[in-house]
This record gives structure tokens, sequence and C-alpha cells, in this order.
């Protein structure tokens, strides 16, 4: 997919193919009970015209990922409704991104972080510029990042890890001074090669 544009008429052709794409395909799911359910939102904005990609530098005081570059997004509540409802709760919580400032895209794929999460993704649109609003205690930063670079594989290194007796790539990225790597990375690498490619180069197999 093209992810530079020269106007938002053009983004929003990309937001509705990106749609069409993410419906269309089976998400990959998990059958681990064991593990405690969370959801992320991989948030696009136009910025400059090119794609990108909002993650957050998750500060020294959080639980668990201690100064990791992240998605938005926590572990569900009982109080919400849908794993949809805890991306987007945690998105404002973390960041001040108003829910109905999100335009909803799609699912995607479901993974397993070695920290015992479930972790179901979604993605979504949001304005850019927009005025983020940070909780001090989890967020350090927030990072724009190009989503040109996962898509086309720019990553520094590569590589394999062994968890639970099953093969991992583990990406490293570097952009503007930060580090993206680990669960994040691998979210960001499938999602360029299964969604963001053409149908004939998709990868549906691990990447």
């Amino acid at each position: 997919m093209n992810l530079q544009f020269t106007d938002e008429r053009e983004f929003r052709g990309f937001i509705d193919e990106l749609k069409r794409r993410l419906a269309s395909r089976e998400i990959r799911s998990l059958d681990r009970p064991n593990l405690r359910v969370s959801a992320v939102l991989i948030p696009l904005l136009l910025k400059d015209g090119e794609v990108h990609v909002l993650l957050t530098k998750r500060t020294s005081k959080v639980g668990t990922h201690k100064g990791d570059v992240s998605f938005p997004g926590g572990a569900r509540d009982p109080e919400d409704p849908d794993l949809l409802h805890t991306a987007v709760r945690e998105t404002a919580e973390e960041v001040g991104i108003a829910g109905r400032d999100i335009e909803y895209i799609g699912e995607f794929d479901h993974f397993m972080s070695i920290a015992g999460f479930h972790v179901s993704t979604f993605v979504g649109a949001i304005p850019h510029p927009y005025e983020y609003r940070v909780s001090d205690d989890e967020i350090e930063a927030c990072i724009e990042v190009p989503l040109r670079l996962f898509r086309d594989r720019m990553y520094d290194e590569k590589r394999e890890f062994e968890f639970e007796g099953e093969k991992f790539n583990i990406y490293y990225y570097h952009y503007n001074g930060y580090e993206i790597w680990g669960l994040t990375a691998r979210i960001l690498t499938d999602f360029g090669a299964r969604v963001l490619c053409s149908a004939e180069s998709r990868q549906e197999g691990p990447v």
C-alpha cells in the first residue's frame, strides 16, 4: 500500500482500503487461557504527507516493560465491555486521545507477550496535529514514526529468540534516538507484511 499522500482525500482512500483488508482477513487468534487479557491500539496519522504510527516511551515507574517503546494499551478491566474499549480507554488514559477522536479501522492479530499477556491489537486513525496529554507516571514521550519503516522492514538488527519451545524473530528498529524492539516491533513488522503489502507479496506465515 502507498503510504505517502498529497492531501486528506488520498489519506481517506488509504483508510478505506485498510478497513477492507482488515475486514477480509482471518484474525490470528491464541488459545492461551492462562495469559492475562490485554489490548493495544495501533494509532495511525497523516504527518508531512506520510502515514505515521504513534508510539510511546514508557517511564521507569510502570510495572512492566520499563523504558520500552510501545503502543498505547494495557490490561482489560472488569468494567470494560470488550477489548476494543480496553484499547481506547487505555489510549485516553496514557496519552489523552479522546475516544471520539479515534476512527476505528479494524482488528489485527493476537499476540503473546513474554510478560504473560494475551494482546489483542486494534487499528485506528487519529487527527494530526493533536495535543497529547500524557500520564506522567506511565509515559515519558510520544513518538510519531513513519509506518514505511515496518512495511519495508528497515530494521537495524534481527535476532532469533526461543520462548516456550517456539522460535521467533526479534527486530530492532532505531528512529530519532529511540529503539523499537520486542513485541511492538513484532506487531508492526507483521502488520506490514500481512496487511500493507500487496496481495501478491503478502505473507501469512511467520515473519
